[in-house]
């Protein structure tokens, strides 16, 4: 049967159509670049720091380059491989990746060793560099080693926790940066202090700051001569005793003057009276649109409060701020409630000042309310009961405020609970902790105007080793040698028997045609 003409035409204009299509989606595709993270831990999936850090390459057009010197047959380049990919998608004009083998280019190594000032060494044949990764822009450098990049996990020796985004992003942000502000913690005052590595302190901030490019300083305000100059922030972090005027002024002046401000003031409790301690910061609180209630913050909602903590240890919901929304957005997306977990916390009671609009960050729910008569729940061993003098929630337990620019136009944050920012939230892994001190970092980065500090939450740890007992090599060398051997012979010696028997013997059913 021949084809009309019309017959052919449409198939022509057919076959046209699907090249085109083919086409259209081709460009498409190398618009629109999309790619999927289909591991079952995210490992390639990037976080909003990362984000925020190639976002402002493009933005701001600096070229920044990564040379990559591991060797084909080291099992750590399939992972770096997958993750720069997904890096250069996001900065696809000024992130230039380079991978070089240093065993099979030695002479273009070479040559990058001595302009990148990278040491090597040969180990059984065999060229190692002891940076695996170089990062440069302009005349900056920066390098990743292995050790940065993977961490041995400690309640098992065969598997590893990934850091390769950490590492990476770190050395991007380190050679993009030129200045080191000035963040000075106060002392003088038993604050929790940065050089403090048991849960109650915060060293693990301070590295997380230092890590950053942030110059950490303690300054003791009870000395004469204490200065806050130069600080672009100025944090006030859990004190146990009061401050005095001349020490309030201090830290007045400097925010009136322009400097950010961290207070953090948890309720403490006088052993000996068995009531809160003065702080003596009611005038510094004042900078921050609030006043400090004399209270401890009970929550009896049974979804928010922990089991067996008579309400005192509970998770305060997060309302929307611009340091809150990625959060709270993050929470949401994976089907949960805003909300983080605090261990005891102050309310705070909002003032109408002029310039001062304070906005609210944490709040408890309408069934919380602000115990003020420590003393008596202490001695009762009881949980504690809402009296007529207690106000009802919802309670604010951290606000923020961008003061006038007539009085200063400096970011005060203050909080009512220290559990954001003491080490004990950096020692426990629960992914709820994690966005509680996550949260926390959010308020430093947004006081300092600063990017997003890198706080990459763990990877999940991935098996690199199988350890196996003599009794597991005796089983698998059974299986191996015998069972696998025994088994398939019977196998094959049915197929063969089944075969034998119906050789010969016409299938039922089956007709012969007849030929002519």
């Amino acid at each position: 049967m021949s084809l009309t003409a019309r017959d052919k035409l449409l198939s022509v204009v057919g076959v046209a159509a699907a090249g085109m299509l083919a086409v259209f989606v081709n460009v498409l595709a190398a618009r629109h670049y999309k790619r999927w993270d289909a591991t079952q831990s995210r490992l390639y999936s990037l976080s909003q720091p990362t984000n925020y850090t190639l976002d402002s390459i493009e933005h701001d057009e600096r070229d920044v380059e990564l040379f990559v010197f591991i060797g084909a047959g080291d099992p750590l380049l399939g992972s770096i491989k997958q993750i720069l990919t997904t890096y250069q998608a996001r900065a696809p004009k000024h992130l230039h990746v380079r991978y070089l083998d240093p065993d099979r280019n030695r002479a273009e190594f070479m040559r990058l060793q001595t302009e990148l000032q990278v040491n090597a060494k040969a180990e059984e044949g065999r060229i190692t560099a002891d940076a695996q990764i170089v990062a440069r822009h302009g005349q900056r450098v920066w390098y990743v080693k292995t050790d940065d990049m993977v961490v041995f996990d400690e309640s098992n020796d065969a598997k590893v926790r990934p850091r390769v985004e950490s590492a990476i992003t770190s050395a991007i942000r380190a050679v993009l940066t030129t200045d080191t502000p000035r963040v000075c913690f106060t002392a003088g005052h038993k604050e929790a202090s940065v050089a403090d590595p048991t849960e109650k302190g915060i060293s693990t901030l301070k590295s997380k700051l230092t890590h950053d490019n942030f110059s950490v300083v303690t300054v003791d305000l009870t000395t004469e001569n204490a200065s806050l100059a130069g600080c672009v922030m100025v944090a006030i972090v859990a004190p146990t005793d009061p401050f005095l005027t001349a020490e309030i002024a201090k830290v007045d002046a400097a925010v009136k003057g322009g400097a950010a401000m961290l207070l953090v003031v948890p309720p403490e409790i006088d052993r000996e009276t068995l009531n809160l301690r003065p702080t003596g910061l009611g005038e510094i609180a004042a900078l921050g649109g609030v006043s400090l209630d004399d209270a401890v913050a009970v929550e009896q909602e049974p979804a928010l409060r922990e089991p067996g903590q008579l309400g005192l240890i509970f998770s305060a919901r997060v309302h929307s701020h611009a340091t809150t929304d990625e959060l709270r957005h993050f929470a949401e997306a994976n089907g949960g409630e805003a909300a983080v977990p605090l261990l005891y916390a102050r309310p705070l009671l909002r003032l109408s000042l002029p310039g001062v609009p304070a906005q609210e960050m944490l709040v408890t729910s309408d069934q919380s309310f602000a115990l003020h008569d420590i003393a008596t729940f202490i001695a009762s061993k009881e949980e504690p009961k809402k009296s007529a003098s207690d106000r009802v929630g919802p309670l604010d337990l951290a606000v923020a405020v961008v003061r006038d620019k007539s009085i200063g136009g400096s970011r005060v944050v203050v909080v009512g609970t220290s559990t954001p920012f003491v080490n004990a939230a950096y020692l426990d892994p629960s992914p709820q902790m994690v966005l509680t001190r996550t949260l926390g970092l959010l308020w430093v980065s947004w006081l300092t105007a600063r990017p997003p500090i890198l706080d990459l939450p763990p990877k999940a740890s991935v098996q690199i080793a199988l350890h196996l007992s003599e009794d597991d090599v005796s089983s698998i060398r059974n299986y191996v040698l015998i069972y696998m051997p025994i088994a398939v012979a019977l196998i094959g010696g049915a197929v063969w028997a089944r075969r034998r028997s119906t050789e010969g013997k016409r299938p039922r059913g089956r007709r012969e045609v007849p030929t002519e």
